[in-house]
């Protein structure tokens, strides 16, 4: 491989979709990842026994209505259709999450019609009812602190529907690959531009000819010189069962304040064309607790709030003053990305 003029630090979905675009504009490419492997959030583990696609950092479904996006995903990987349905566990009793017709009856005793929820949940009462029965302590907990202290627009981002339509997501296009994501990363990454170094940071000066893509934690590249930004952390217990269905579906939310973790993960359901895992009396299960984050901890989730996001700006700005450097992505640009979201960034950047 001729001398590199490209480095791209982290190989997550926006650092390994702009080494695509790098390669095939005919640049040199490095790509850094700290982790043994490529992947970021998304990289999955195949169980040796059940043969289970394990999301090693909690689900991952994609899902998008941008065309742009769904064409050029499509190039490296299919899909398999899966439709992602969520149930919530309240007081012992399955109710289907996002918050529409379904949930509403079941919770109020109901049988409305489309036409009268949104008056039905107009009552103070109700809605209080429904928030703090299935958001306030999921929120509480998610985030570590009361939801009304939490930016809105990560309340607004929980799905409101007056209909029976039970697919989480908004999205048309949806699925997961039925060759697994990590295939997704190891062909995006196939061309002959384009060099992996796994277990190497990228730090602040090296490569100083060439023009660096950096998706790392942007506070971190700078040495916290303007202290740390925060975090929300994740950890997981994972746990293989004499079962061949634990809960009926792929996520069940716990929404209730007095159980510790928020959701919890069962992998098979992510691959029903696949019999030969859906057929085993085994699954894999994963319970999901957020946690505090500090130095050292995996960074999950940004807390968008009026401190930390002028902390982040004064980031970008430094980062801004420093030639063939740009920064991207969930962790490098501070803010929270879909999957597509971050495809869809990599894509509409000028490289």
């Amino acid at each position: 491989m001729e001398e590199i003029n490209s480095v791209v630090a982290g190989a997550g979905i926006w650092g390994c979709t702009v080494a695509r675009r790098l390669a095939e504009a005919g640049r040199k490419v490095l790509v850094l990842e700290k982790r043994r492997a490529v992947g970021g959030n998304v990289r999955c583990e195949t169980d040796p026994e059940t043969g289970i696609e394990v999301h090693v950092y909690g689900s991952h479904i994609f899902h998008t209505h941008n065309g742009a996006v769904w064409d050029f995903i499509r190039r490296f990987v299919d899909f398999n259709g899966y439709q992602h349905k969520v149930m919530a566990k309240y007081e012992g009793k399955s109710y289907f999450l996002p918050l529409g017709l379904a949930l509403i009856n079941k919770f109020f005793s109901t049988e409305l019609s489309p036409c009268e929820v949104e008056d039905f949940m107009k009552d103070e009462k109700r809605s209080k009812a429904i928030f703090d029965a299935f958001f306030r302590g999921y929120t509480s907990k998610q985030w570590g602190r009361a939801p009304e202290s939490i930016d809105p627009e990560i309340i607004r981002r929980v799905p409101v529907r007056r209909s029976y339509d039970i697919n989480y997501f908004n999205d048309y296009n949806q699925g997961i690959p039925l060759s697994g994501y990590n295939s997704l990363f190891e062909r995006l990454l196939d061309h002959p531009n384009i060099r992996i170094e796994c277990g190497r940071r990228y730090r602040l000066g090296d490569f100083p000819d060439a023009k660096v893509y950096y998706s790392g934690p942007v506070d971190q590249l700078f040495g916290y010189r303007f202290g740390a930004l925060p975090w929300r952390s994740l950890r997981f217990e994972t746990e293989r069962l004499p079962l061949a269905d634990y809960q009926g579906t792929s996520v069940v939310n716990y929404p209730q304040i007095d159980v510790p973790y928020t959701r919890i993960h069962e992998f098979k359901h992510y691959h029903p064309e696949r019999k030969d895992v859906m057929t085993r009396t085994e699954t894999i299960i994963m319970r999901e607790y957020p946690a505090s984050w500090k130095m050292g901890d995996e960074p999950y989730y940004p807390i968008a709030d009026a401190e930390s996001l002028a902390l982040a700006g004064r980031y970008r700005d430094e980062a801004a003053k420093i030639p063939n450097l740009v920064i991207g992505g969930r962790l490098g640009g501070y803010r929270y990305l879909d999957m597509d979201q971050a495809m869809a960034a990599a894509l509409e950047l000028e490289l």
